[in-house]
């Protein structure tokens, strides 16, 4: 694969609320190394992985790390939510580092992509439905309110069965 350089897209920057990190959280074995690639310090993926026992690594295009071109640090799962314009180069690379993901995506769509549903044919892939919707924050903290689509995480490696659901706890 080409390597790409993230560029970043002011549509990619919705940022997940804590109690869309919870269903995830239940499917990782406890104490585990997570590594987030899309976020901060402050990012609620984080902040609830470090609450909950797990060792955390982080990095986000803003302070230097560029998914496409940063060294895989050593961990047991890549947990995210990725840039929504590069969903499927995301995925492909994820695929190709070969450990068990799962990246919270919109789910409007999914399989629409020739390229996405070749790549779902040829691997692993899992379906963490949410319900009710996530609503998504900007950077002001603030809640999107009525958010047109679905989200759940896409994940490789993480679910017991293939289709999974959760139901949303929100705060």
């Amino acid at each position: 694969m080409a390597q790409i350089q993230y560029q970043f897209n002011k549509n990619d920057e919705y940022f997940t609320p804590a109690y869309a990190v919870y269903p995830i959280v239940k499917r990782l074995k406890a104490g585990s190394r997570v590594w987030c690639p899309f976020d901060t310090k402050d990012s609620e993926f984080v902040k609830v992985f470090v609450q909950q026992g797990f060792d955390v690594v982080y990095g986000h295009i803003r302070t230097g790390q560029d998914f496409f071109r940063v060294r895989v640090p050593e961990c047991n799962y890549i947990v995210s939510n990725p840039p929504y314009s590069l969903k499927n180069e995301v995925l492909k690379k994820l695929y190709e580092i070969g450990r068990p993901f799962a990246m919270l995506v919109n789910f409007q769509g999914i399989f629409d992509s020739r390229e996405r549903f070749q790549m779902f044919k040829e691997h692993k892939v899992e379906m963490l439905w949410l319900s009710p919707r996530v609503n998504y924050m900007r950077e002001s903290k603030t809640f999107l309110k009525g958010v047109p689509f679905q989200s759940g995480y896409i994940c490789s490696g993480i679910c017991k069965k293939q289709l999974e659901f959760e139901y949303l706890v929100k705060q």
